[in-house]
This record gives structure tokens, sequence and C-alpha cells, in this order.
């Protein structure tokens, strides 16, 4: 019989409702509840095309950091996403200390922990998969979340 990927305390743990909130290794909190209309409609924009206007992107980090500053929570380190801009390409990354959005083709090794991620947002059930020092947040079409490690 196959173990169940989700619902596994051990693995995996599913977290909804707008007050789930958990910390992470470092005590800062995580917030774990449904993502904001503005935050999908940022995620969804990187992939509008293929070229962003500066001002465009620093509108699109400002989005993301309100997100997560604003209610006082912890700054994922890197947000892992679908690449719609085709092939060769497969996901994007972010990451909102500044570092420029980058695209990755089929193949090419994505950073640190963001690989991990990679099989997560290739996933059409993820709009994109925030990255955390010991988790991850897996943000779905509809706004709701999956947090995947930290413990339960």
């Amino acid at each position: 019989m196959p173990r169940p990927l989700i619902h596994d305390s051990r693995t995996a743990r599913v977290i909804g409702g707008p007050a789930a909130r958990t910390s992470n290794r470092t005590g800062a909190r995580i917030h774990t509840g449904p993502r904001s209309e503005s935050y999908l409609r940022a995620l969804r924009a990187l992939d509008g095309s293929g070229n962003l206007a500066a001002a465009k992107v620093d509108e699109f980090l400002d989005d993301l950091r309100r997100e997560f500053t604003e209610r006082h929570h912890a700054l994922p380190s890197g947000i892992v996403g679908t690449c719609y801009l085709g092939a060769p390409f497969e996901v994007h990354t972010l990451a909102l200390d500044g570092s420029i959005i980058e695209h990755y083709r089929h193949g090419e090794a994505l950073p640190g922990r963001l690989e991990e991620a990679r099989a997560l947002a290739s996933s059409p059930i993820y709009l994109a998969v925030e990255v955390y020092p010991d988790r991850f947040v897996c943000t779905r079409p509809d706004g709701s979340t999956v947090v995947l490690g930290g413990g339960a």
C-alpha cells in the first residue's frame, strides 16, 4: 500500500486558515495561511512577458515583500515557480533580497535549496513554492498553502 504524501506527520503538514502560523529554526514566524490576491497577481505577472522593465520588477518585489513584512513574518529565502516562457525554460526563481529574477532551462541546476523545490514548483498543482531554511510553503493557484517539512 503506498504511503500518503500529504497528512504524513513525519514528512508533510497541511495548514490552512487565515491564522495559521509556524516558526522556523530561527524563531521567525512564517505565515502559512492563504495568500492575498495581490500576492497571487504578482506571482502570475512574473511570466507575463519575457522582459520586465526595471520599474515592474521593483513593483513586483515590493508586492512580494509587503505580503510578508506587513504581517511581521519571515521572508522566504527564495521563490520557485513554473516558467511559462516556453522551451527551453522549466522554472524561474526570485530571491527577495533584491536579486534578479532568473529563468532556468531543463536540467540547469538551481542554487542551494531552490533545487529541492524544483519538482514541486514544476507541478501544475502549485503556483509557486516559497523556500525557507527548514521548510517549503507551496502556494496553490487559489491562494491556499501546503507546508512541507519543518516538523509538526
